[in-house]
């Protein structure tokens, strides 16, 4: 089969970590074109990362008859026309997170992607850290027996002090989709029902924290997004969950996803992203009564280190992009496969979508301060 053409709509983000990323499965993939909003930026990037087509228009990309997979950045308000766009111009999907500005949005993107009879992916880095997939299968295999408990926190300090040259002071700002909860939060989310299973009812409390943000020319930014998530978890298998993240927590001390079982402990944990770069995964076996800790980091088996048929490490390419390329290689694959009718995306649209209902729910648990039923979002 034939490679398929991906084009990416960001010169940012989407060519600084995307792109790697799907240049790792070069035997499968071939970037062939990126798109900004101008004529003369979208040249200049394709000059810069070395891709032969530049578009300003993504009506035009998604219109294009030689491109197969359409991969949107920018924010979720303006991501949910070009993924509209690609779909509807007959093109395979890939879409950020935050997934969309609504649960509405969501469900109405999955839609049509099936109406469509395509295939869509939603950029969950998370969802590819090779730590992850084991944790998942040593879970499924009964190392830690039951669950009973897990705990997940994301704790960063990006708006504490922002340095210059920080592209993502409009997080700051409404009406664009973004906050803690539907960046870091939506990751999370992606992570816990992956693991665990589908979740039941949520409680949530979410603050904006820090009301003003002191930007590094001195002009002051009022904050109109949440910066402070916690809630409340209960899981269709019995598991109570408990979740916190924050992107004013100072000191930065990064990710972890900790489940306490009827046999044992299993806890990954990573500063900063969620990225093999500073991921470890540690076990710990309920064998004799004891009162302190005794988890042992474990080796992560080459084989969740695959992708395009050969492991991929670190290398010079990841310096810029907080170490996601491997991640995201390991979820742009299985979007390539489910393509090619062999499984399906990690995740795909329908997960993305309810991610984006847990989401919504949560928001309306902390207006309402009740519990809210999610019980019907799994599908």
């Amino acid at each position: 089969m034939s490679k398929l053409k991906v084009g990416i709509v960001s010169a940012n983000w989407g060519a600084l970590a995307h792109l790697p990323a799907w240049r790792t499965l070069s035997d499968s993939v071939e970037v062939t074109s990126i798109c900004t909003s101008r004529q003369e930026t979208a040249e200049k990037a394709a000059k810069q990362f070395g891709v032969a087509r530049p578009f300003w228009s993504y009506e035009a990309m998604a219109n294009d008859p030689d491109i197969d997979i359409i991969d949107a950045g920018t924010n979720p308000v303006l991501r949910e026309k070009i993924v509209t766009a690609a779909l509807n111009g007959g093109k395979h999907a890939v879409n950020q997170i935050p997934f969309a500005v609504s649960a509405e949005a969501a469900q109405g993107l999955d839609a049509l992607r099936r109406g469509k009879g395509l295939q869509g992916a939603a950029a969950a880095s998370v969802m590819g850290l090779p730590h992850l997939g084991f944790m998942k299968e040593l879970i499924e295999a009964g190392e830690i027996g039951e669950v009973f408990q897990v705990h997940c926190s994301w704790q960063m300090s990006f708006f504490l002090q922002i340095q210059p040259g920080f592209p993502y002071t409009w997080f700051g700002k409404s009406g664009l989709g973004v906050s803690v909860t539907r960046n870091n939060g939506s990751h999370m989310l992606h992570a816990l029902r992956y693991l665990f299973g589908p979740i039941d009812s949520v409680s949530a409390n979410i603050k904006i924290q820090l009301k003003d943000w002191k930007l590094p020319d001195g002009e002051i930014q009022h904050v109109e997004t949440d910066d402070t998530s916690h809630a409340l978890l209960n899981f269709s298998s019995g598991a109570m969950g408990m979740f916190s993240t924050s992107w004013t927590a100072a000191d930065s001390p990064g990710f972890f996803i900790e489940a306490f079982g009827s046999k044992g402990r299993l806890r990954l944990s990573a500063l900063r992203y969620p990225s093999i770069d500073s991921a470890k995964l540690y076990v710990s076996r309920n064998e004799s009564p004891h009162h302190e800790p005794t988890g042992a980091e474990v080796t992560v088996p080459e084989r969740f280190f695959m992708a395009d048929g050969r492991v991929v490490t670190l290398g010079q390419e990841d310096l810029y992009n907080g170490a996601q390329r491997v991640s995201l290689a390991r979820v742009f694959e299985s979007l390539t496969r489910a393509i090619k009718g062999k499984g399906e995306p990690l995740p795909g649209f329908a997960r993305a979508a309810e991610i984006q209902g847990l989401v919504e729910a949560m928001y309306e648990s902390g207006r309402c301060r009740a519990w809210v039923d999610t019980s019907h979002l799994a599908g």
